[in-house]
């Protein structure tokens, strides 16, 4: 047995000692050499010291996820309706990059806000930078004004990443990618140390929710994690931030160096994962394209850094082009082509197929489960000589609403039979529901499984959805082959030779026995076993 952790004690002490540690280093920092307190810094650049935009954003994308999202309720948030599916569904349009997919999701993306949208927010400054500018000598110095152009600059990248990015999106991380890519071209430096403090901030907040935490090995359904990377919407993020960091550079004519907005730009999409270029082989297989996308990332580096440097010089003297204006006509290129290739997807109306006739619906939304259909919505994106590459066949929970043009497995396959059961809630603005989907089966020794998938909504009966194929033991049993197959009831015996008719019977109750075939079948302790001439096996066990 193992000892107890006497937790009610050590979590205090725990959160005690990290407020006496910080307390610490404050204490040491502001009694270290230097020119000056960090807050005389602060208040150079903000409002009274305080980086307003992002506390806005922050607030604002927090707002989206509990208040319209229902982020906080039984069921977690509500994830279908505010997708970006297309043109046709423009509240998903509008509200995409400010909602997310669950609690870690957000977590993630404001803890990534938090660290870089102030430097993109110091870079910007609250005060005019200027030289002889001063204050409220115009609109453009006015601190409020200053302020209220971030936060809008914050929605208008936000929601280009969800007109102009590929694919169904979901989350704020378009928009991290882009304060750090302001960052990089104004701030380098501070992009540097921000990648660095970003980790002392995640183990901070961990530390703060979760000071003990136990573990146990166990089996899980795990995607690879950069499978679950949108790194279009990143990507175009980035470029965004980019340019407009360009933008500010030279109109202030304060050039940063080569040197390190190259290798700025390097570690920023090495340590965000930019290089996991990766394509769907199947709903749960995935190919990566390592080495493309690190050879990527290198020439991107080049790239800003020319488009940044304060020397500019000729590379074309025919038609006057310089290194800079081809650096930067790179990133604009780049910028066009994934708003190009979102065109299709953003035209999108997927059909829904024959998978949902046995669907439980909700309002405009139908919820089913299926196993090796085409995914709908990759497969409607109607493109010359690849339309073969994109079709990909999924299997598990699947959401549809043909009135928001979705189309979405939201539980996979792999996971459902790890779990048992998962909560899917649906909505909109101003009403939510969630099913439950409970899956429940045998699975045979050595072998397969077979298994039924039911749904069930608040205040009503569930509804069988699906039932695989049968089972086949691998054992062979009184010279007879046995499989295990769902009925309408619950689930049979089937026991067959080569020289004789099918015999069946019912799995027995819990605690039971039943004979099929002159081969008795107990179960007992959630598994089941056959006997024959005295020799017992146990040939499955119940999902649980």
């Amino acid at each position: 047995m193992a000892p107890e952790v006497p937790v009610d004690i050590l979590e205090p002490l725990s959160l005690v000692c990290l407020l006496a540690g910080a307390l610490l280093s404050v204490y040491f920092l502001r009694g270290g050499p230097g020119d000056g307190r960090l807050t005389d810094s602060l208040r150079r650049r903000f409002v009274l010291g305080v980086p307003w935009g992002t506390l806005i954003a922050v607030v604002g994308v927090l707002a989206v996820y509990f208040f319209l999202q229902g982020g906080g309720e039984p069921g977690g948030p509500v994830v279908v309706g505010f997708r970006s599916w297309g043109f046709g569904y423009p509240f998903g349009m509008l509200t995409a990059a400010f909602a997310h997919a669950s609690e870690g999701h957000i977590t993630g993306n404001l803890l990534g806000t938090v660290v870089f949208a102030p430097i993109a927010e110091y870079a910007w400054s609250h005060y005019p930078t200027g030289r002889g500018d001063h204050s409220f000598g115009g609109w453009r110095q006015n601190p409020f004004v200053r302020i209220g152009l971030f936060v809008l600059g914050v929605f208008l990248v936000g929601l280009a990443t969800s007109l102009f990015t590929p694919g169904a999106l979901i989350g704020f991380s378009g928009v991290v990618f882009a304060f750090g890519g302001f960052a990089i071209v104004t701030r380098p430096l501070l992009a540097i140390v921000g990648l660095l403090a970003e980790r002392v901030v995640r183990l901070t907040y961990s530390a703060l929710l979760d000071p003990i935490s136990f573990a146990r090995a166990s089996e899980q359904f795990v995607s690879p994690s950069w499978a679950d990377i949108a790194i279009q919407g990143h990507a175009l993020g980035l470029f965004l931030g980019i340019l407009l960091g360009f933008w500010v550079v030279r109109s202030r004519d304060t050039w940063p160096a080569f040197r390190r907005v190259w290798f700025a730009t390097l570690v920023f999409a090495a340590s965000k994962s930019l290089y996991a270029l990766y394509w769907y082989l199947s709903g749960s297989e995935y190919v990566l394209f390592r080495g493309f996308g690190l050879a990527a990332i290198v020439v991107l580096a080049g790239v800003v850094a020319l488009a940044v440097t304060e020397q500019d010089r000729l590379l074309v003297a025919r038609i006057d082009l310089s290194r800079r204006e081809l650096a930067v006509g790179t990133v604009l290129a780049l910028v066009l082509a994934i708003s190009i290739v979102a065109v299709p997807y953003n035209l999108v109306d997927p059909e829904p197929g024959p998978e949902t006739a046995e669907g439980v619906e909700v309002r405009d939304y139908t919820v089913t489960y299926a196993e090796q259909v085409p995914d709908r919505y990759v497969g409607g994106i109607e493109l010359p000589y690849i339309r073969d590459s994109l079709t990909v066949n999924t299997s598990g929970v699947i959401v549809t609403s043909d009135r928001r043009n979705a189309w979405e497995r939201v539980v996979p396959a792999g996971r459902l039979a790890s779990n048992g059961r998962a909560t899917v809630a649906l909505g909109g603005a101003g009403w939510r529901e969630t099913v439950t989907v409970h899956r429940s089966g045998w699975s045979v020794l050595d072998g397969e499984s077979t298994y039924k998938v039911f749904i069930e909504r608040e205040n009503a009966r569930q509804k069988q959805v699906f039932a695989s194929d049968p089972a086949v033991v691998q054992a062979v049993l009184n010279d007879s082959y046995v499989q295990i197959r769902p009925t309408d009831e619950d689930y049979a015996i089937d026991v067959a030779r080569n020289d004789s008719d099918t015999v069946t019977g019912p799995v027995p109750d819990p605690s039971g026995s039943t004979v099929v075939a002159g081969i008795t079948f107990n179960r007992t302790d959630g598994a089941l076993r056959a006997e024959v001439d005295g020799t017992r096996v146990t040939i499955a066990k119940r999902e649980t």
